[in-house]
């Protein structure tokens, strides 16, 4: 038994590095931000707000302000750029992303309109509404929060909101220091404006998979001791068996 219990313990020590998730980034644009230890992040076209209505979707995060983008000629795109990430092996992302007003899926009129995700510059993602015309949707694999409800205060039309952090492009392998991750509208039916626009809220970023690169020497005292101890519980239990 105690031979187990040392095994166990240092198996614990060597382990105490591996992997562990922290946050680069998290953001519900109610003044709440927060970076990740030795994180530099610089944002563009992130200025523009809403205000969401009152409904079950705050519980998933759509709740009081939130990014907003209503822009057209040209159309901007809303980029997260990330650096000094430390060491990991997967990023997730998290959020909820909402198209707001009049979207008219990809065969409504005017259409197509679409809503793009970007991960280092290369898209990854493209979801569409039908909340005016059309009948084609896409979320991305995401889960709808809200279905042609008003969650942002303009009654003319309705919204559709999407939780994407189970999507599966939200989940990727990544080792790099640094990270780009953007969003915009496009097609050719986009309208912009006071007519239709993309929100963003309660974003995240989560890096995991770091390891830590050696043991503190207080640790390897303790494994030391640890091995020693296994060493000499095996020694008494061969003496015990050879006096047998």
């Amino acid at each position: 038994m105690k031979l187990r219990l040392v095994s166990a313990a240092c198996a614990a020590l060597l382990m105490s590095g591996a992997a562990s998730a922290q946050t680069v980034y998290s953001n519900d644009f109610d003044g709440n931000v927060v970076t990740g230890a030795g994180v530099s992040v610089t944002s563009s076209n992130a200025s523009g707000t809403g205000t969401a209505t009152s409904g079950s979707w705050n519980a998933s995060g759509w709740a009081g302000s939130f990014l907003r983008n209503d822009s057209v000629s040209p159309i901007t795109t809303t980029e997260f750029s990330f650096s000094g990430l430390g060491s990991h092996t997967q990023i997730a992302l998290g959020g909820v992303l909402g198209m707001l007003d009049s979207w008219d899926s990809t065969n409504g009129n005017p259409a197509p309109d679409w809503l793009q995700v970007l991960v280092n510059g290369n898209v990854v993602a493209q979801l569409t509404a039908n909340n005016a015309s059309g009948n084609n949707t896409e979320y991305g694999g995401g889960t709808v929060i809200a279905l042609h409800q008003n969650t942002d205060g303009q009654t003319t039309y309705s919204d559709t909101l999407v939780d994407f952090a189970n999507s599966p492009w939200a989940t990727f392998a990544h080792t790099g220091s640094t990270l780009t991750i953007a969003f915009r509208a496009a097609g050719a039916g986009w309208q912009g404006g006071a007519d239709e626009s993309w929100g963003l809220d309660d974003f995240s970023v989560t890096a995991s998979g770091a390891t830590s690169p050696v043991p503190e020497p207080a640790a390897w005292g303790m494994m030391i001791g640890g091995f020693g101890l296994a060493g000499m519980t095996m020694r008494r239990r061969r003496a015990g068996v050879a006096l047998a």
